[in-house]
């Protein structure tokens, strides 16, 4: 009987991690590098202008759906950027880091492939389960030690939390 291979890899599936993908650990801690900084880029990032106060209203008022497009609006760029410093790193000679690199290229190319992914992954933190405040507008971040604790800032529930021993 022939096993299960990650989408992601090909490799020999280990164990899954998301309902429905079969992603191997490897494949799963890259895509969590990767969604982590993006999911924080996302809700970190704070218009301006004269609209903004009109734009926070609609936002607010809409939620799920403006969450949802919010979340993908910059995916784009988010993805040429990463793809860059990776290229690079992989071009410069990345040593013992090579293998990482070359297979956070996969995962990277895996999510631009899959953009339904991104519904999936951030289904339950558009708002807080507890309180259900928007993640967009109410939210905390804290280091502690190699984790980033992301918390609603309205009751302090977690929401989500990554580990970040270091950024390419």
């Amino acid at each position: 009987m022939e096993r299960k291979r990650c989408i992601i890899c090909h490799n020999e599936l280990d164990s899954t991690h998301y309902e429905g993908y079969d992603i191997c650990t490897e494949c799963f801690d890259l895509m969590e590098d990767l969604m982590s900084e993006y999911f924080l880029r996302t809700i970190t990032h704070k218009g301006t202008g004269v609209g903004e106060m009109y734009s926070k209203y609609l936002k607010d008022s809409i939620k799920y759906v403006t969450d949802y497009k919010r979340i993908r609006e910059k995916s784009e760029r988010y993805f040429k950027d990463v793809k860059d410093r990776l290229e690079t790193a992989v071009e410069a000679g990345a040593g013992p880091r090579q293998q990482y690199l070359e297979r956070m290229l996969l995962v990277l190319e895996w999510l631009q492939n899959n953009p339904t992914f991104y519904n999936y992954y951030f289904k339950e933190y558009y708002s807080c389960p507890n309180c259900g405040a928007s993640i967009f507008e109410h939210y905390e971040k804290q280091m502690v030690g190699d984790w980033l604790m992301i918390t609603c800032s309205r009751c302090g529930t977690l929401i989500k939390k990554y580990f970040l021993p270091g950024r390419i």
